[in-house]
């Protein structure tokens, strides 16, 4: 693939919105090296295919010779962003988020070129900032510009508590644009808001405005946006056999937006799958190709090859996986109803979809089927119980 073919992947696989996309496409014809923003908030540590899709995008800068920097919030955390929350929360220790970075970073590796990766927490330069240089940059907003943000709106309208901390967030992550000279910002849509509110910051101080690049979330089968609070996620260290299985249940309809979304695969070899699609191919043989490929990107070959075997092994021929190939969780009561331990375990993320599973007799308890709702589990410390769902979902559960 030539650069131009790179660069149309670039702006064009999977992405929302760009400001200002001229702009940035005549950047990435120059000879100059960009300087591309990505920041990390590590008030969580889990990274699932959802936050994944920018850092693969970061992945597409690096090929072409531009410096990835990324920033950890080891300050900024401690404030929180409010985008999509309706109230504050308790603030972080600063010891919390290092510890979080720590483990992301260690998730993040598995994308991107270590060695050519730039790294910054910004107390770097916020625990050092005047409060005199605060005002500098907070005469660029009015409260009103700030009010007008959706979220803040709502809240103000409804008596709801705002503080000055929250108000001065989007200021906060201007500053960090200005510090590491950012030429390039990407994120998801949900901060459109502050990342506009970024260039003005950055241009008060002498800088070129940074270019934005935003992407939409993601869909999971319940067609709900990925997101632990929903626990309806792929995690990128997930075992390759449970990546592979979880990949599989993906809904016909959303094969070819995780094909762009969430693999390495250009907008050309993609056109082949919905090539495939539109032939009237059975979309499992698709999906299998995308499992493979998606578990490839995280794992290497030989453990997608192995879990793509395990999965075909498992499902057509009904057998229960190896012992090492079931995980062993240990939970704290020693009995359960049947619903209540399906959600536990974490197998069912709701009530709901717990109670048809067991409904439609998808559930067996050792190897028996169990479609009554009142059945009770008694666990045992020393015994595993083997919970199946269906073909793919396995568990052997303990108690304390």
């Amino acid at each position: 693939m030539n650069k131009q073919e790179q660069i149309k992947n670039l702006l064009e696989k999977w992405v929302s919105r760009i400001i200002d996309k001229e702009s940035l496409e005549k950047k990435l014809n120059s000879w100059k090296t960009l300087r591309i923003k990505f920041w990390i908030d590590p008030t969580w540590t889990t990274i699932h295919i959802w936050h994944a899709v920018p850092i693969l995008k970061l992945r597409a800068f690096q090929e072409l010779w531009h410096q990835i920097v990324l920033i950890i919030w080891d300050s900024t955390a401690q404030v929180w962003d409010t985008s999509d929350k309706d109230a504050e929360r308790p603030m972080l220790q600063r010891q919390e988020t290092l510890k979080n970075a720590e483990d992301y970073l260690n998730q993040i590796w598995k994308i991107l070129d270590i060695s050519k990766v730039e790294v910054h927490y910004n107390s770097e330069w916020m625990d050092s900032t005047s409060f005199n240089m605060v005002w500098e940059i907070a005469k660029n907003f009015s409260v009103a510009e700030l009010l007008d943000r959706d979220n803040f709106s709502k809240r103000y309208k409804a008596w709801i508590r705002i503080s000055l901390q929250e108000f001065l967030y989007p200021l906060m992550q201007g500053w960090d644009s200005v510090k590491v000279k950012a030429d390039v910002e990407i994120w998801w849509n949900d901060q459109y808001f502050n990342l506009l509110a970024w260039r003005p910051i950055q241009e008060a101080f002498w800088q070129e405005k940074q270019d934005i690049m935003t992407f939409n979330l993601i869909e999971w089968t319940d067609w709900r946006k990925m997101s632990k609070t929903y626990k309806n996620f792929i995690a990128l260290n997930e075992k390759p056999n449970d990546m592979f299985v979880k990949i599989m249940e993906v809904n016909d309809d959303l094969v070819l937006k995780y094909f762009e979304q969430c693999t390495t695969l250009t907008l050309e070899e993609i056109k082949a799958f919905e090539k495939r699609f539109e032939s009237g191919e059975n979309p499992r043989n698709i999906k299998l190709d995308l499992a493979y490929e998606m578990v490839r990107l995280y794992n290497w070959d030989k453990a997608a090859k192995e879990a793509k075997i395990y999965f075909e092994k498992v499902l057509s021929e009904w057998m229960v996986p190896d012992e090492k190939d079931i995980e062993v969780l240990v939970l704290d009561q020693n009995s359960y109803w049947i619903v209540q331990i399906l959600k536990e375990a974490k197998i069912f993320a709701t009530t709901w979809e717990a109670r048809n599973a067991v409904e439609w007799g998808w559930v067996k308890i050792n190897g028996e089927i169990i479609n009554d709702l009142k059945y009770e589990i008694i666990l045992d410390s020393q015994k595993k119980t083997l919970i199946q769902v269906w073909k793919k979902k396995f568990k052997n559960i303990l108690s304390k």
